[in-house]
Parts: C-alpha cells; structure tokens; sequence
C-alpha cells in the first residue's frame, strides 16, 4: 500500500485504512488566532452540559436504553440551536479555502488521493466524521507531503472519537476481506 510506506518513511507508524472522510481545511501560519478561536469553541459546544452530563450519566451503571438516552441529548441540542438562531446568535463558522476528501486515513494521520497540501505547511481544519448525527471535529494539521498529513492538534474526546471511527473501519476491512 502506497500510503503505508509514505507514511513510515515520513516517520509516522500507524495501520491505513481506506476511508473516505470530508475535510474542511485552510493554511495557516501557525495555531492561533481566530482558527484557534473557533477550534476552543467548536470543542466548548460539544462539551456542553447536556454533554457533560450524559458522559456522567454512561460513566455509572445506567439500566436505561443508551439509544434512547442518545437521541433525547441530540432532541435538546437542537432545540439549544433553534434558540440560539430565534435569539440572532447561531454560530457562524470560518470560511475555510479548500474542500478535500480522504481516500484512508490511520491514527493521526489522514491520506488525500489528490495532491492538494504544500509539504510543511500547517492547516486548520474540520473533520466530518459519519456519525448520528454528523460529528464535526476541529483540527489541526501538518502536511508530510502533498498527499499526506498529520493530525497534531485535535481535543482529547475528539481524538477518542476518531480512533474509534479508525478501529471500526480496519474491523469493516478485516470482515470483507474474510467474507470476499
């Protein structure tokens, strides 16, 4: 695999997987200013309390229906968000240059089938992750080569998510492998 070996001759070890994941990504001088403004607050919203609350609530032994539990948080964040547009204060996102998708990705480290990086640059970006509903996560990324870049700044829940999205997609691969 192609990507494996760019990888490990970049110096970045990790399982590749095929993936094709949307990203949202703009070159930056460095982390900081308002990119970094809006990376805080992305990850501040999917903190919330409702958030915070139900970590708690799955960190103890809940008899209860997780699915269920799941689709009642999302029910009051949307009405947190309809409140928020009725109040004139919805969120507004950075404007970001380019839109890419991955053809694999590993554990901190995702691989584009088109050449669109500049080797050493620095990128703020969002990821898409497909879940219910759709998971965008802040990132931070250094490119390794024009295809190739490594994730160096993204929140610790965020960073959780995503290798499990990782995990699942090499279990995905191992199984159809097996049957095919």
């Amino acid at each position: 695999m192609e990507f494996l070996r760019e990888c490990r001759e970049c110096g970045i070890e990790t399982r590749i997987v095929e993936s094709a994941l949307k990203v949202d990504v703009r070159q930056v001088e460095k982390i900081g200013g308002e990119t970094y403004e809006e990376y805080i607050q992305l990850n501040r919203v999917q903190e919330s309390g409702i958030e915070r609350w139900l970590k708690h609530a799955k960190g103890r032994d809940y008899d209860g229906d997780e699915l269920m539990l799941d689709l009642l948080v999302e029910m009051f964040k949307k009405i947190e968000k309809l409140e928020k547009m009725l109040a004139q204060t919805q969120d507004n996102l950075l404007t970001l240059h380019q839109q890419i998708t991955t053809s694999h990705i590993g554990h901190g480290v995702l691989c584009f089938q088109e050449s669109v990086l500049k080797k050493g640059g620095i990128y703020y970006g969002r990821l898409f992750l497909p879940f219910f509903p759709e998971k965008i996560m802040p990132c931070y990324l250094q490119a390794h080569s024009a295809q190739i870049a490594k994730i160096i700044k993204m929140g610790d829940s965020n960073t959780r998510q995503y290798d499990t999205y990782v995990v699942e997609c090499e279990r995905i691969g191992i199984r159809a492998r097996r049957e095919g």
